[in-house]
């Protein structure tokens, strides 16, 4: 066999495979022997019909195509061991010739990535605090917890609980339908439409009124930037009443954990700096990785950004096709197009994980089996009376996988964080001066 290696842009590769005569033969001769038994030809038992009846019978270009379907793929895998091509995908196979037998191969290969100098990449953390307003939001979340509802006979304001009916309709179509829903009427938050929360305003109990309102552009083509008609009927208005925040609220919190209001406020204090902080932790990392990646050199087939959408969409849209197919319906948009939405960001996330990838092998990061055996165990130990059923899943060949590259990857990001806030080695002139 004869093998011919050109390289292609994209991370393709292309072979040209020239199969040996008498290896064709040995091929036309199983094709013979696995088409004989099912013809029937006259003068002759099943199945004994010498090959050349059989091969007048049939044709030769019928015997050549039932022998290649055999041959091409073997000769194919056969050509990627012995050139060592690392393939991620099927193959495009083109015939160029029966006899003798010749084909090409473009298949497309691993990426190509050429980190920069990534040693030299520096980036300051951006410092975190917990600010008087965070705090406040906080605690005023703590106390709507235990907070009391009681009717009020007045008109709607801000932040009262409300019982109402939304009906609405655009060109006369159904828009919404809502029915006995309850809701907290915050300002700034929107419901359904733009100004729909302000339109509360002033409502009291058992009233009702019709206004009209535009639909914005990221609605469904079908109503977007047309006119809804919203019939609103406001069936109850309730008031919250906070508690006091003093030391009863802590105690009404956790008895066992807060004596006093002090104890409660250091302990939001600390949830939310550690949130901050891990929130901040995580934006950094994925900040330096996007430094890495713009000094770095990536050759893709364009396959790996395929699957990077499929998973995106997966993610968000689950498995379901038919639901898939009514969502693109809804929103008015080809399956392509709806693809085209998520390409940017697949690329984005393709890009980090190739380079995170090639920075493993770089700085030489391994994962332990004993590290994989004490991650199992930290997994397993919230987990209760359910931690042993678990265990035979996360223990799985599978299950084991996953949290080595897990492993793998908060490692070599790790790594790249204490390389990105390491401090110079070399002195300023200033400095030295």
């Amino acid at each position: 066999m004869k093998v011919t290696l050109e390289r292609l842009p994209e991370s393709r590769v292309q072979l040209e495979i020239e199969v040996e005569p008498d290896r064709l033969e040995r091929s036309l001769d199983a094709a013979y022997k696995r088409l004989v038994p099912t013809l029937r030809i006259p003068g002759f038992r099943p199945g004994k019909a010498p090959r050349r009846i059989v091969e007048q019978m049939v044709g030769r270009d019928r015997l050549l195509s039932e022998a290649l379907d055999a041959l091409v793929p073997a000769a194919y895998t056969e050509a990627l061991e012995s050139e060592e091509v690392d393939a991620v995908d099927q193959p495009e196979l083109e015939i160029l010739e029966m006899e003798p037998v010749r084909f090409k191969a473009t298949v497309p290969v691993r990426p190509t990535v050429t980190l920069g100098d990534y040693e030299a990449i520096r980036i300051a953390p951006e410092p975190v605090e917990v600010t008087d307003e965070m705090f406040d939001e906080q605690m005023e979340m703590i106390r709507r917890r235990f907070a009391t509802i009681a009717p009020v006979e007045r008109g709607a304001e801000w932040d009262d609980i409300l019982t109402a009916d939304i009906k609405g309709t655009v060109d006369g179509a159904p828009f919404v339908q809502d029915e006995d829903v309850e809701f907290p009427l915050r300002e700034g938050q929107r419901l359904l439409l733009p100004d729909l929360a302000e339109q509360f305003l002033g409502m009291e109990a058992e009233s009702e009124k019709t206004v009209e309102l535009p639909v914005p552009e990221d609605f469904p083509e079908q109503v977007a930037n047309k006119t809804a008609s919203i019939t609103l009927t406001v069936k109850a208005v309730k008031e919250e009443e906070l508690p006091d925040e003093d030391d009863d609220l802590a105690q009404q919190v956790n008895p066992d954990e807060f004596e006093t209001i002090d104890d409660l406020h250091e302990r939001v204090r600390n949830d939310l700096r550690e949130t901050l902080q891990r929130q901040a932790d995580e934006a950094y990392r994925l900040k330096v990785v996007d430094e890495l990646v713009g000094l770095s050199e990536i050759e893709y087939p364009q396959v790996l950004l395929d699957r990077e959408i499929d998973g995106i969409i997966r993610e968000s849209h689950g498995s379901d096709v038919r639901a898939y197919q009514a969502h693109l319906a809804q929103i008015g948009k080809t399956t392509d197009e709806f693809r085209e939405m998520y390409r940017e960001p697949a690329q984005e996330r393709l890009f980090r994980s190739l380079v995170l990838s090639e920075l493993t092998s770089a700085e030489g990061i391994e994962v332990t089996d004993a590290e994989v055996d004490e991650q199992l165990e930290k997994m397993l130990e919230p987990l209760g009376e359910q931690a042993e059923s678990m265990r035979t899943m996360f223990e799985s060949d599978r299950g084991s996988a996953s949290i080595r590259n897990t492993l793998l990857t908060d490692k070599t990001l790790a790594r790249l964080q204490e390389i990105a806030t390491a401090e110079s080695a070399e002195p300023e002139e200033e400095e030295a001066e």
